[in-house]
């Protein structure tokens, strides 16, 4: 959050100047995202079922970002996106996580906390009506994993400090007559058997000339974002996922 708080005041001094230089965009946005977990974990042995075994249950969060458009060089947004799960399940087969051994039928409690700080770069081509965007992004997943046995009070936590680069791919696509507004955006990479999806379908009912603002715009949509992590050496152990959060989202935003 402190980066967050950050990144708002840094565009909130910049505003002034923006209005004043030809050229220069600054677009604010906040949105409500509710997200469903699925998929598995394993840190060091094997794996637990998001659903089966460690119940996590959907979580709700507040986002946002902070855009700067500028002449010449690259579009700059800043993305901020908590996802934090937690639930207490009983385990259906014998799992060894991290130093915590935990035998079938045993009660264990557990959470996932980790904030997505994307920085992104981008251009608009001058294609009309589709408007692509291409660029890249860089994401830093900062957090853990915590796992906790009810049986034997045994505990292990993954310290979760990964900055992963990311190709990044967008279309903003205008409906003509009516103030509407369609943006498809992407980000992702693979490598060695790894790989991250980050993607969100949004529509936009779009205001324009609104007094100090410009245009703001009300919206939402579908995000959809998927972790397949093989053998990422954490502490000594290896940590392997294939992690799914996926969900509905509505967003308010305004462009100076």
């Amino acid at each position: 959050m402190k980066k967050l708080a950050l990144s708002v005041i840094l565009s909130s001094a910049v505003a002034t100047s923006a209005f004043a230089i030809p050229g220069i965009d600054l677009k604010l946005g906040v949105g409500y995202t509710s997200l469903d977990p699925s998929g598995y974990v394993s840190y060091g042995g094997d794996s637990a079922d998001l659903d089966k075994d460690l119940n996590w249950g959907k979580s709700n969060y507040v986002n946002g970002y902070v855009e700067l458009g500028l002449p010449v060089i690259p579009n700059i947004r800043v993305e901020y996106l908590p996802t934090i799960f937690d639930g207490t399940g009983t385990v259906t087969k014998n799992i060894t996580f991290g130093g915590v051994n935990i035998n079938v039928n045993d009660r264990v409690y557990s959470k996932f906390n980790v904030k997505q700080y994307d920085l992104i770069l981008y251009y608009n081509l001058p294609i009309p009506v589709i408007k692509p965007k291409l660029g890249l992004a860089a994401k830093y997943l900062d957090g853990y994993i915590y796992l906790k046995s009810l049986t034997t009070n045994n505990e292990e936590t993954v310290d979760l400090n990964i900055p992963v680069p990311l190709v990044f791919a967008g279309f903003n696509i205008g409906l003509p007559v009516v103030p509407i507004e369609i943006d498809l955006e992407g980000k992702g990479i693979a490598y060695q058997g790894s790989y991250i999806i980050d993607a969100k379908a949004t529509g936009k009912l779009v205001f324009g000339k609104i007094p100090l603002l410009g245009k703001a715009y009300i919206g939402g949509g579908y995000r959809y974002q998927r972790y397949r992590l093989k053998d990422i050496d954490i502490d000594g152990k290896k940590l392997n996922t294939d992690i799914k959060f996926a969900g509905p989202f509505a967003e308010l935003g305004v462009q100076f």
